[in-house]
Order: structure tokens, then sequence, then C-alpha cells
């Protein structure tokens, strides 16, 4: 079964047809580049996947599990994520927080058991801290050890890139 699953999708904005018909299957470990010139719709295209906007027909799966009408933050539940051309970090929160708060969006914890900072929650906290620093160990030493304390905005452009990427 394929990961990822889009068949005949469509998406016009009025008269405009930005996306007509687009097919592709994508299985697990397999990578696949969207490639095309300004205004050919790869961005539509994410922003199909990622729930910003909905087809105009067509399907899309993720696991088999269809995509089409969840609203973004169901979306983001199962795993889909992006990054944006534009740095979207926050600033003054630490490089670990900052991997940290994508997790938040996919925790068992209610606010009142945050709040109290219940076994429960700090137990969540964690295994998010814990996933949070082997996403940053993935860029080796860049991003590794002292960094993790600083402060988004100490790093370099490029360490703010892979920051993103980690955070995804």
């Amino acid at each position: 079964m394929s990961v990822l699953e889009l068949r005949d999708v469509s998406k016009h904005f009025g008269g405009l047809q930005v996306v007509n018909g687009l097919s592709f299957s994508v299985e697990r470990g397999e990578i696949l580049s969207l490639i095309g010139p300004n205004g050919a719709g790869k961005t539509t295209v994410l922003n199909l996947l990622t729930g910003i906007y909905a087809p105009s027909s067509g399907e899309m799966r993720y696991n088999g599990v269809l995509l089409n009408d969840l609203p973004m933050h169901e979306i983001t539940r199962l795993g889909i994520a992006r990054t944006f051309q534009n740095l979207r970090l926050f600033l003054n929160m630490t490089v670990i927080e900052n991997v940290m708060s994508a997790a938040y969006a996919r925790t068992h914890a209610n606010w009142l058991q945050i709040l109290l900072r219940t076994p429960g929650f700090r137990a969540e906290d964690a295994a998010i801290r814990r996933r949070a620093e082997k996403k940053l160990a993935f860029f080796g030493e860049r991003l590794v050890g002292y960094r993790h304390f600083q402060p988004a905005y100490s790093l370099s452009y490029a360490n703010r890139r892979r920051l993103e990427i980690a955070r995804a």
C-alpha cells in the first residue's frame, strides 16, 4: 500500500485551473520531487496535501486515510507537515522548544493535565523531548548539544532552515 496517493486531483479557483488531474503515489522509503516553473501549481499541491485547500475533484490518501475533507489540524495529527519558503520559527524560544512545539499538536494530554503537570503529562513531555533530540541529532554537530538551549534567533540562516525541517 502506498504511503501517499493522489488520484486525478484537480484544483481550480473560479475559472483558473491550477492543478489538473494530478496522479502519483509514494511508497514507504521513496523520495519524490515536485518540480516545475513558477506558477505550475507546486505550492498549490502542498497546500492541498496539508489541508489549506480542498481539492475540486479527485482523491488524496495518506496511509489509506482520505484527506480530502479533513481539517488541517487532523492532517497534522496524521503526520503530514511542511515548511514554508519564508522561515516561521519561534525566534525567542530555544532550538529544542521549537522542535517540541510541533509535537504538541499530537499529544494526548488536555489543558488541565498540562496545567497541573500530572505524571502522565510529564511522561509524554519527556518522550516529546527525546524525539526532538533525535530529530536534531539528524543534523549532526550543527544543531546538537549546547545549541539545543540557544534561542532560535541566534542561529545562522542555514541552521534556522535545518531547525524548521527538524520541527516539521
